[in-house]
C-alpha cells in the first residue's frame, strides 16, 4: 500500500474570484435536476418526480440549459452516473452550475448521499459503494470553474433504512461546508425532516420555484423569501436552511436588476491561501493554449478548471514542446507556459532545461514550480539527489499556499529525510492539505492514524479521513478503506465490502488494489 502521493500529488485547487457584476440571463447557466420517487426497496415517495419536472420547468423558463433535456426520473445507481458525467461534461465554460435533487438522502459518518431507486444497503457501509456522495457531485461542481455552484437538496426526508444496522434513524442530512463561490440549500435545518407534501409538491420545491420567478430577486432574497414560505406552509414545522460560502459574482434568477454601483476588483483568497499568490490577471486562467492542452499538470489551480491535465509519462513530449514553445512566444507575460514547458521538457528526459524553465517560472511567482524543483531534488532527476534542497523548496512552494507541496513537504518531515524529524510539522502540513480538500492528504493522514506512525494509532480517525476521501472518489483512500474492510482493523472483517472498495480503485487504475484483488484472489 502506498504511504504517501510523492512526486504525482494531486491538487484540487480553490480559485480566486473576482468582485463583478453580471446581468440575469448574461450567463451560460447549465442544470441537472433529478427527481427519484419510484424506489425498489425503501418506501416510494408520492411526490420528487413531480417536484424534478417543476423544478426542469422553471430553470427552462430562467434559461438554463438542463442536463438530458428535462428531469432525470427514478434514477438508479447506473443512470446517476451516467447524468452527472453529462452534466460535467456540459459544465465546461458555464457561469452557473445548478445541480437539484427530490427524493431520498441519508448521512452516515458524518457525510451525506443520495440514494438511486435500485439502492439495497444492508448496512452503513454499503451506502459508500450504493449511494452517490453529495461531496463528489459538490466536487464536479467546484472543478469545472463556474462562478457560482447552486446545489439544492430536497432530500432530507426521513431515514428510509432505519432498523438496518444504521447508527441513527433520524433521518435528514448532515450539514456541509460551502466551498467558495456555492450556496447549499437544504429543503430543512440538518438532521431534521422535511415534509414531502400532500397536494403533489414539497412546501419546499414549491416555494422555490415560487422564489426563483420573481423579477430582480437576487440568491439571498430569492432563498430567504423561500425559507419563510415553507415555514408558513409548515406552521413552523420546517425551516429550509442554507450553508454559502463568500458568493462574489451577483446572480439573478430572474429579470435584469439595476446596474449596480462600481466597485473594485478585488481577489477573495480563500483559506490557507497566501495573498502573494499571483492574481488571475496574472495567470490567465481564461487563456487556453495547446500548450495547457498537451501539458497542463493535472489538479494545477493556476489553468483553467476544464483541463483535466497530463501526467509526465503519458505527455506527448515532442508536440508540447512545440506548443509550449509557440505560447511561450506569443504570451511572454504568462509564467504558466514555462512552467508547462519545463515538464515537456522532463517528459523529454532534457533535465537541464525542464530547471531553467521551471526557474523562469519560479521568477516570475508560479507557485508550482518550485515544487516541481523540489521534485527533482527529491527524486536525483537531473541533479544529485538532495532531500534537503528539496524540502527547501516545497516549503517555498507550500508557502504559497500549495497542497501539493505540504503533503510532499510532511512526508520529508515524518520521515526526517532532509530536515529534522517533526511529527508536530508533518501533521500539521497534512491537516492544513485536508483542510483545502485534497483526498491525497487525506489518504496520508489516514495511514498515519492506521499504523499509529506520528499520533496515537486511531482507527475511527483512519476510517473517517479514508470515507471522507472515498466521498470524493479518490482511488487511494478506496484502497487504503478496503484493506481497512479486509483486515478488521476497527471494524469487523468483511471481504466482500473490501472487494468492492479495491475493484472500484483498481478500475481507476490504482496499482496497489490491482495487486490487491491479485494477492488476496478476492
Amino acid at each position: 500500500m502506498a504511504s504517501r502521493i510523492g512526486l504525482v500529488a494531486r491538487l484540487i485547487g480553490a480559485m480566486l474570484l473576482l468582485c463583478v457584476a453580471t446581468t440575469a440571463q448574461a450567463e451560460k447557466r447549465v442544470a441537472l435536476v433529478i427527481g427519484n420517487s419510484a424506489y425498489q426497496t425503501v418506501a416510494k415517495l408520492p411526490n420528487p418526480a413531480a417536484d424534478a419536472r417543476l423544478m426542469s420547468d422553471t430553470l427552462l423558463s430562467l434559461g438554463f440549459f438542463i442536463v438530458g433535456g428535462g428531469a432525470q426520473i427514478d434514477l438508479d445507481k447506473a443512470g446517476f452516473d451516467r447524468a452527472l458525467q453529462a452534466f460535467s461534461q456540459e459544465l465546461v465554460g458555464a457561469d452557473v452550475a445548478l445541480f437539484y435533487f427530490a427524493g431520498h438522502g441519508v448521512e452516515t459518518h458524518g457525510l451525506n448521499y443520495l440514494v438511486p431507486v435500485d439502492a439495497h444497503p444492508g448496512d452503513e457501509g454499503d451506502v459508500f459503494v450504493q449511494g452517490v456522495a453529495l461531496a463528489g457531485v459538490l466536487d464536479r461542481m467546484e472543478k469545472s470553474g463556474a462562478k457560482i455552484n447552486l446545489m439544492l437538496l430536497d432530500a432530507c426526508r426521513n431515514d428510509p433504512f432505519s432498523g438496518r444496522g444504521f447508527r441513527s434513524g433520524t433521518g435528514g442530512l448532515a450539514q456541509m461546508q460551502a466551498p467558495p463561490g456555492t450556496l447549499i440549500s437544504f429543503a430543512t435545518q440538518p438532521r431534521s425532516v422535511a415534509f414531502d407534501g400532500d397536494d403533489g409538491h414539497s412546501p419546499y420545491t414549491r416555494a422555490l420555484a415560487d422564489a426563483m420567478q420573481h423579477q430582480g430577486y437576487g440568491l439571498f432574497r430569492t432563498f430567504n423569501k423561500m425559507g419563510l414560505a415553507v415555514e408558513k406552509a409548515t406552521g413552523g414545522q420546517q425551516l429550509p436552511w442554507v450553508a454559502s460560502s463568500p458568493i462574489a459574482t451577483s446572480f439573478y434568477f430572474a429579470g435584469k436588476p439595476e446596474p449596480p454601483a462600481p466597485t473594485q476588483a478585488l481577489p477573495v483568497s480563500p483559506a490557507g491561501v497566501s495573498a502573494a499568490r499571483p492574481s488571475d490577471e496574472v495567470l490567465r486562467r481564461d487563456l487556453i493554449t495547446d500548450c495547457d492542452r498537451l501539458a497542463a499538470q493535472p489538479y494545477d489551480a493556476g489553468h483553467a478548471a476544464e483541463l483535466p491535465g497530463v501526467e509526465v509519462d503519458k505527455m506527448n513530449a515532442a508536440a508540447a514542446t512545440v506548443a509550449c514553445n509557440e505560447a511561450m512566444q506569443a504570451h511572454p507575460d504568462v509564467a504558466r507556459f514555462a512552467f508547462e514547458a519545463g515538464r515537456a521538457a522532463n517528459a523529454r528526459k532534457d533535465y537541464a532545461e525542464a530547471r531553467r524553465l521551471f526557474d523562469k517560472a519560479d521568477a516570475a511567482g508560479y507557485p508550482l514550480a518550485p515544487h516541481n524543483i523540489g521534485t527533482l531534488y527529491e527524486g536525483g532527476t537531473g541533479v544529485r539527489m538532495n532531500k534537503a534542497e528539496a524540502a527547501r523548496w516545497y516549503k517555498k512552494s507550500a508557502a504559497l499556499g500549495e497542497p501539493i507541496a505540504m503533503i510532499d513537504l510532511a512526508w520529508l518531515y515524518q520521515e526526517g529525510e532532509g530536515v529534522a524529524r517533526d511529527c508536530t510539522e508533518a501533521i500539521r502540513l497534512n491537516e492544513a492539505a485536508v483542510a483545502d480538500g485534497v483526498p491525497a492528504a487525506m489518504n496520508n493522514l489516514g495511514l498515519l492514524y492506521l499504523k499509529g506512525r506520528c499520533v496515537s494509532r486511531d482507527y475511527a480517525e483512519a476510517r473517517r479521513l479514508f470515507e471522507h476521501g472515498v466521498a470524493l472518489n479518490d482511488d487511494s483512500c478506496m484502497n487504503s478503506l478496503g484493506t481497512m474492510y479486509y483486515d478488521g482493523r476497527g471494524m469487523p472483517r468483511n471481504t466482500r465490502k473490501a472487494r468492492d472498495l479495491f475493484e472500484k480503485a483498481a478500475a481507476m487504475g490504482n496499482p496497489q488494489a490491482k495487486q490487491n484483488l491479485r494477492e488476496q484472489r478476492l
